[in-house]
């Protein structure tokens, strides 16, 4: 469970809660609020926590997102304003998928993402997620408080788990998805594929791609398209090898 920049500490120990009550025990916090009083952060989430306190003395606090996921081979992402082009389902079909891409992937590392709770998921950080998850609430009030979001998707996420047998007991999705999968059918890591958009941009950048259209905008739509073809290992190689051709060539003609 991945939380980006949660504004209240109460509902950090909420989500805790939530995810205890649901055998779930992995807890990261992405780019946390600092506050004036250092007891503050504690004091407020170990309240809404109560027997859950425990998950918030073993979170792990990481600079940014992007050192949240790095590991991260499956990275399903949370909105009520999901993006053009994403791969959105609702609760229950996503925890459906999850359960299978684990059952078939032992060596996936999975994780669920929220965002801030006034603004969610910007675009960008959506760009990290492999498919997007939306809650089907009334359209005269679709937002949700944090740890009740969380609750709904941790609950269909251990359903799915229980339906196929899977022990999830009182790990986390992150503990099941530990297996040893190895070789080319490997899904990427979130930093590997960061790593092949950032010499993707720089090609496109020397061949003169971005040229009459937005740079971010482009960059932005490739990166949910690579994470919706939940490319493998090998196929990231190949796209890797084209790229370094690519740019081998345009600096061979410059």
């Amino acid at each position: 469970m991945v939380l980006l920049r949660p504004k209240s500490p109460g509902n950090v120990g909420s989500v805790a809660r939530a995810m205890k009550n649901m055998g779930f025990s992995r807890l990261v916090l992405a780019d946390p609020m600092t506050y004036d009083d250092p007891g503050y952060f504690d004091e407020e989430a170990r309240r809404m926590a109560w027997a859950a306190a425990d998950l918030l003395d073993s979170r792990r606090e990481t600079p940014d997102l992007a050192a949240a996921l790095a590991r991260c081979t499956w990275v399903a992402g949370t909105t009520s304003n999901p993006p053009e082009g994403a791969r959105v389902l609702a609760p229950r079909d996503l925890a459906a998928e999850l359960a299978a891409r684990l059952s078939a992937h032992p060596g996936t590392t999975a994780a669920l993402l929220f965002g801030q709770e006034d603004i969610g998921l910007t675009r960008d950080a959506l760009t990290s997620c492999h498919i997007v998850g939306a809650i089907p609430s009334a359209p005269a009030y679709p937002s949700l408080n944090l740890s009740q979001a969380a609750l709904l998707f941790l609950y269909e996420t251990r359903l799915a788990f229980l339906s196929i047998g899977a022990a999830v007991g009182d790990r986390a999705v992150a503990d099941r998805a530990g297996g040893d999968e190895t070789g080319a059918g490997q899904p990427p890591t979130h930093e590997q594929l960061a790593a092949f958009s950032a010499r993707l941009e720089e090609t496109l950048d020397a061949i003169g791609f971005f040229q009459g259209t937005s740079r971010a905008h482009m960059m932005r739509d490739l990166k949910l398209l690579f994470h919706r073809c939940l490319l493998t290992s090998r196929e990231l190689s190949i796209l890797e090898g084209i790229v370094h051709q690519t740019m081998w060539a345009a600096r061979r003609q410059g």
